[in-house]
């Protein structure tokens, strides 16, 4: 009952993200596009990672949430973690999570969900990353700033190869590598 009540809640929240905010009309970055060379941070405002270095002669899954402890998107980290050694024997070498919040927030937020070793909880503090990918959302009203749409991406050697993207504000398209693995399809 209470992921009933999760879901609803975060239904509620994105619907009131107003929907030219969220136009299918942009631009969205496509597969074979390398990965933003943006800086990103982990843990702390000291310890910078850069995207497109990151993924440099890896495989792996990147996901974006609209931020650290919000309903809908503290659901999908159980699914990464629970399948953590299926996308390890499947050939990927990393999973790693982003949202717009501060470095301390994901740390936090990492700590709490037990991810340490398995997922990367990457902090996009301003938004960079979001704008480089073109998945960035205008949330003040609700959340005080602008946001990352919920969306997934496989990347090999930093270049983009499946791309999933938040159609209608769901809560899937975080998951649909998990399906896709599950399924053996390839990402969209």
């Amino acid at each position: 009952m209470a992921v009933a009540v999760r879901h609803s809640v975060s239904r509620n929240l994105y619907k009131s993200v107003p929907i030219h905010c969220l136009s299918s009309r942009r631009n969205y970055i496509k597969r074979g596009t390398p990965v933003p060379s943006v800086n990103l941070y982990l843990d702390t405002p000291n310890n910078t990672v850069n995207a497109q270095e990151l993924f440099k002669g890896k495989r792996g899954v990147l996901f974006s949430v609209l931020g650290a402890f919000t309903p809908g998107c503290q659901i999908h980290i159980p699914d990464y973690l629970n399948l953590y050694d299926k996308f390890m024997s499947e050939g990927y070498d990393l999973i790693a999570c982003v949202a717009v919040n501060d470095p301390f927030v994901m740390s936090a937020w990492a700590k709490s969900l037990h991810t340490k070793d398995k997922i990367l909880m990457l902090a996009d503090p301003h938004a960079e990353f979001a704008k480089a990918m073109k998945m960035d959302v205008d949330c003040r009203h609700i959340m005080g700033t602008v946001r990352s749409k919920r969306y997934s991406v496989v990347i090999e050697d930093s270049v983009i190869k499946g791309f999933n993207m938040e159609p209608n504000n769901g809560g899937l398209a975080c998951l649909l590598c998990i399906k896709n693995l599950a399924s053996k399809k390839q990402p969209v």
